[in-house]
């Protein structure tokens, strides 16, 4: 058949050649519980620096090779002669009262002129060729400071941590970093791991409300001023589209303006970027692709920014993963209470996971909220519990049978083959997720098929489960490479996050074949992948099968296997969430535990409509899609229930 695609693939090393950073949760007060320390919060650029003896590049939080742009950090760096290193950091300019401004380093990229730039280094998750990312955060800063202890503060300086200069009452020192002009404080738990996407195991607390806005149009100047009158902004809603959110008019001088109407000038388009039209009189719409940095006093009840400052554009964030920040409440309020009743849970403040101070009362809180999405992908599916009585890290079990097991809710069908009865269980309401959750359940996994029709699987599953040494760029590639084949078979495809390290491509289709046609069907998928890009794919399991490459997991779609359900939490550091995504968000997405239980509220709060709306009705015929691809069935499958 013909069917190509890109090779790419690089070489796999010990040391990866992209990293994806941590990132910090937005917080509306400081945590009170947990041993945390406090990093000023840089107004800058978040970069990262990948050394190998005297080699220097440096990267932006999205991977983009920044190197070029600072040849003087670069430069300074380079007296390190470690091996495999990667430094975390962020590259500010110092403004007029010492503290970082952020429109100076925005001139200063524009000028091409390094030279006033500082890197302010905060966390070493790889120091000559070791991964210290399970290692606590204490003992990565002990370490990173040794390493750049003689190069010069004036461009590369240990991040200081403020309590131990002014001490432990994280409200002083709130108060004190608003004082210096600072954009707020960074939160660390000092045991913290270093994992990338955000956690809760590190907060962000501004002194100002502030975030990213997208450019959509410009209105022309009044009176005297030059340039531009305001920029109209936005921000990507739940379905990717860009909702209005106000406008801008201050903070620019005079440069500033001349620059950035230059700027729009090129990017003129004929309608309006904006899915709920503002408006507005002799407006002038933009192509979406400029990201501004923004200041505001408050959200009006409208989605209106009130007294919005403008403070210059950000390089290192595309446009597409521009959303509203939800900040994380330490203590929920009502409003954040749902409909479905919160059960009572044993030891809410047991720690379920040491390296994010996750709680159990946040698992179950995290299912309370998720169980309108969750529970259609469970309707009427077997599934299996991962349970996990004493948290991440310590003993795990699957359990797919209910036993002994009393869950208020709980379905128990039976499965009957070859003369056998066993139960089975199903979870058909909220009460019954909760129940589950309550008893220490953090994963959830169902089958192809549901209890009524168990011999015909209703869907196929490709678990893209990639190597050691495979970046997630190199991930988000081969989801799109799997989407093209199975394009070029006539299957349309869902796609979620795994709550770990890969992707999962979903193809719902009739109930019309039994399980070994469909098993067979899916690894004939797979096998050609493989054989047509065998430096990205490979068609066989096991670890040493897969350095470097990709193994599409096709074995999920035996009789009686199991996949991690979407909206599942995984037991894993972090606690991730298989997260339900559309194809056009994936470019965003900045790894398989983008969303955890500590962030999902955020994903809920902004979700309009289920990202999956069209796999509900989509029964899709695997018939067509076997002949194009030469595929032969041992036996006709027999004919499938109504669906």
């Amino acid at each position: 058949m013909p069917f190509l695609v890109r090779d790419a693939s690089a070489a796999a090393t010990s040391v990866p050649d992209r990293l994806s950073p941590q990132l910090a949760t937005l917080a509306d007060a400081p945590p009170t519980r947990g041993d945390w320390l406090y990093e000023a919060k840089f107004d800058g650029y978040r970069i990262l620096a990948r050394l190998d003896r005297g080699r220097v590049r440096l990267f932006t939080r999205n991977g983009h090779d920044w190197t070029d742009r600072m040849p003087t950090l670069a430069a300074a760096l380079a007296p390190l002669e470690t091996g495999a290193t990667w430094i975390d950091g962020e590259v500010v300019v110092p403004g007029a009262n010492g503290a970082p401004d952020f429109q100076a380093l925005q001139n200063a990229f524009d000028a091409g002129r390094d030279a006033d730039m500082q890197y302010w280094v905060f966390d070493l998750p790889f120091h000559d060729g070791e991964d210290l990312r399970k290692r606590p955060l204490m003992e990565r800063r002990e370490r990173l400071a040794q390493l750049v202890a003689g190069l010069s503060r004036r461009t590369v300086a240990l991040s200081e941590v403020l309590n131990e200069a002014i001490g432990n009452d994280a409200t002083l020192l709130m108060r004190t970093a608003c004082d210096l002009g600072l954009e707020g404080l960074i939160g660390k738990r000092r045991d913290a791991q270093y994992q990338p996407g955000r956690s809760r195991s590190w907060i962000k607390l501004k002194c100002t409300q502030r975030q990213e806005f997208v450019i959509g149009g410009f209105t022309e100047p009044a009176g005297s001023r030059q340039g531009l009158g305001s920029l109209l902004l936005g921000v990507r809603d739940a379905e990717g589209r860009l909702a209005y959110a106000g406008n801008v008019g201050t903070g620019f001088d005079e440069a500033e303006l001349a620059r950035l109407r230059a700027r729009l000038d090129r990017l003129k388009v004929t309608t309006s970027p904006f899915h709920d039209l503002p408006r507005s009189v002799r407006t002038t719409w933009v192509e979406p692709c400029l990201v501004a940095e923004v200041s505001y006093a408050q959200w009006t009840r409208e989605a209106r920014l009130r007294h919005a400052v403008y403070h210059g554009l950000r390089e290192d964030k595309p446009a597409s993963s521009v959303v509203r920040e939800v900040p994380l409440s330490v203590a929920p309020s009502r409003s954040q209470a749902r409909s479905i009743p919160l059960p009572a849970v044993s030891h809410p403040e047991r720690v379920i996971d040491p390296s994010s101070g996750l709680t159990k009362l946040d698992l179950v809180r995290h299912y309370q909220l998720a169980a309108p999405w969750m529970l259609p992908h469970l309707e009427g599916r077997p599934v299996a519990l991962l349970r996990a009585p004493q948290g991440v890290g310590a003993q795990t079990f699957f359990q797919k049978h209910p036993g002994t097991l009393r869950i208020p809710g709980l379905g128990t069908p039976r499965d009957v083959r070859r003369g056998k009865v066993e139960a089975l269980m199903t979870i058909p309401s909220a009460q019954a997720l909760l129940g589950a959750s309550q008893m220490n359940t953090f994963e959830f996994h169902t089958w192809n098929a549901i209890e009524k029709d168990l011999e015909s699987p209703d869907r196929m599953i490709f678990d893209l489960d990639p190597g050691e040494g495979v970046a997630w760029a190199t991930v988000r590639e081969a989801a799109q490479m799997v989407r093209a084949m199975l394009d070029e078979l006539g299957l349309r495809a869902y796609l979620k996050t795994t709550g770990g390290n890969g992707l999962h491509v979903v193809v719902p289709c009739r109930r019309r074949y039994g399980w070994d046609d469909v098993k067979a069907f899916s690894r004939a998928i797979v096998v050609h992948m493989a054989g047509v890009v065998p430096r990205r794919f490979v068609a066989r399991s096991g670890p040493r099968n897969r350095v470097g490459r990709i193994f599409i997991d096709y074995l999920r779609n035996g009789r009686g296997a199991t996949t991690v359900a979407a909206y599942s939490a995984r037991a894993r550091p972090g606690v991730g969430v298989s997260m339900p995504i559309r194809w056009d968000e994936l470019d965003a997405i900045e790894n398989g535990t983008h969303w955890t239980i500590a962030n999902s509220a955020e994903r809920f709060a902004v979700l309009r409509e289920d990202p999956w709306q069209a796999y509900w009705t989509d029964r899709q015929e695997l018939g067509p899609a076997m002949k194009r691809l030469g595929f032969k069935i041992s036996c006709r499958g027999r004919p499938a229930a109504a669906p």
